[in-house]
């Protein structure tokens, strides 16, 4: 339907330009003057024309840079965007107008954003089954996962963990090497470096042998990836695309709707997800040294929950349909292969949670803070990024000054200047109300993880910002299990010896200059 209407537009402009043709060719005869000896030039009453025009426009110019400014708050304020993000672009508009719209133009406007908000509606929620959960406390959290974003819970997995780099792309080449029907892979980050080529050198041997591939890598977190490296995978059958293409994406690296999942699902055996993008710095050869993060190799039913949410996000941009692509990879509905046998592998209850712009409730966000908030014993946080938003700060502020073990690990080097800014600007609220918080020595910490009691553990892409929270789409496992929250505690502790811990007397005495920094990086960083 659409494809017909811009035909027909298309058609009716056509006849409109051919109407104007003898305007057009009038204006031309009585603007521009052929000589012999001259060549083309302009009419003198024609320049003398423009030159008054300009003459008169510079003497309204503020008029015209107030007008224009006024419409683009008008588009701010119509955008739907939280009224933090409003009122902080409105203010800036007003306070420095010039500057203000260019600054605008560069990093605010998302000319696709009804379209896509659009695209991404919530579907309509049918009611949902609730029998598969108990009583149990864990499963209320549970409960609400699976009623605000259509969480089932699955119980027969196997998940190993993976605490850097290097483990987890020695256990992905492993796969990827085993892998005989096909491979499913989702990035936000794809490097074309040293082992980004590895990596593409094992898609190319599996595609030789017949493997059938899909990757999918953003847009704006891929900018840099050459399109070389791309041609390579599609010369060899491999089906590729970018996820929400944007004009300029160096530019736009804090684009809304950006995908920042991390999805590899191989034959319906056996997937991966965490925080671990394609790049030579997750190894620790980037100039922040050692990279500490958290990944998971995951057997199971959850598998197919994993595959769901790629065929999700590939479908929307390939147009294909669902059900061909698992026909086409001989896997079944739900997205796992048809001859696994579930029944040898441990009970192990978990949910993979997806969230985006697409999911009203933000569910991942009410995940976090369910578990905050019911915590009885301890909450224990890892994230590179601490812009939780109130709701997430009164949880924990709240859970500390009850007697909860709230901690927070998080990296003491920035990557990004405005989200680390902005990070350090919540400290000191946390640190009053009891919260525990480390900076990470060692190098940079990356893990998104949380673990509440002794029974519930979350890890995934998600980071503790808004805009992981509420805008980009993220996945993110959320396991009752007691023998993996113990794994994931450990680990933690292990953090915590390569951290230093800060007290609030020393805290309060760092130089003014950083405190400047920090609120405007509180400001800026979940907005922007």
């Amino acid at each position: 339907m659409w494809k017909t209407t811009k035909i027909v537009l298309l058609m009716i402009l056509v006849a409109f330009l051919a109407g104007l043709m003898p305007t057009i060719i009038d204006f031309i005869d009585r603007t521009i003057i052929y000589s012999v000896k001259e060549g083309l030039s302009i009419h003198p009453q024609f320049t003398a024309r423009v030159t008054s025009f300009f003459h008169t426009a510079k003497n309204y110019t503020w008029h015209i840079l107030i007008a224009y400014a006024f419409l683009i708050g008008l588009v701010i304020f119509m955008e739907g965007q939280n009224p933090d993000r409003t009122i902080l672009w409105l203010l800036t508009l007003a306070l420095v107008p010039v500057i203000g719209v260019v600054v605008y133009m560069i990093m605010g406007p998302d000319l696709k954003n009804i379209k896509n908000k659009k695209l991404f509606e919530p579907p309509k929620v049918p009611p949902v089954d609730l029998t598969p959960f108990t009583k149990d406390k864990r499963f209320l959290i549970g409960r609400a996962l699976h009623s605000s974003g259509g969480a089932d819970l699955t119980i027969r997995n196997k998940v190993d963990v993976l605490i850097n780099g290097e483990s987890t792309f020695d256990s992905i080449k492993t796969e990827l090497r085993k892998a005989q029907r096909f491979i499913h892979m989702q990035y936000y980050i794809i490097k074309d470096d040293e082992i980004g080529k590895e990596i593409r050198d094992l898609l190319l041997e599996a595609a030789a042998r017949g493997v059938k591939i899909r990757v999918l890598y953003d847009a704006v977190g891929s900018w840099a990836l050459k399109r070389e490296y791309v041609e390579s995978l599609n010369k060899s059958g491999i089906s590729t695309h970018s996820f929400m293409p944007v004009s300029f994406p160096m530019f736009r690296r804090k684009m809304n709707f950006r995908n920042h999942r991390k999805i590899i699902v191989i034959d319906g055996v056996v997937a991966f997800t965490g925080g671990v993008n394609i790049g030579d710095e997750y190894l620790g050869k980037g100039e922040l040294g050692h990279w500490r993060d958290t990944h998971a190799r995951i057997e199971g039913e959850a598998v197919g929950e994993l595959h769901k949410i790629f065929l999700y996000d590939w479908c929307m941009r390939s147009k294909e349909s669902p059900g061909e692509i698992c026909e086409d990879v001989s896997c079944d509905d739900c997205g796992n292969a048809f001859d696994i046998d579930l029944s040898e592998l441990p009970i192990l209850p978990l949910q993979v949670v997806a969230s985006g712009i697409d999911n009203a409730w933000h569910s991942i966000s009410r995940g976090y803070f369910s578990m905050i908030s019911r915590a009885k014993d301890r909450a224990w946080i890892t994230t590179p990024y601490l812009v939780p938003g109130p709701i997430l700060m009164n949880a924990m502020t709240t859970s500390a000054l009850a007697g909860v073990d709230v901690r927070v690990i998080m990296p003491a080097k920035k990557d990004h200047f405005l989200v680390f800014w902005g990070s350090r600007g919540n400290i000191e609220p946390l640190l009053r109300a009891g919260v525990r918080i480390y900076h990470y020595q060692k190098g940079f910490i990356h893990t998104k993880a949380l673990l509440a009691d002794d029974d519930i553990s979350s890890v995934g892409t998600c980071n503790m910002d808004v805009r992981s929270l509420e805008i980009n789409f993220e996945n993110q496992l959320f396991i009752y299990d007691k023998d993996l929250n113990s794994e994931f505690a450990e680990q933690f502790l292990a953090d915590i010896e390569d951290s230093a811990e800060l007290t609030l007397s020393e805290w309060a005495k760092r130089p003014l200059w950083q405190k400047i920094l920090e609120s405007f990086g509180r400001l800026y960083s979940a907005q922007i």
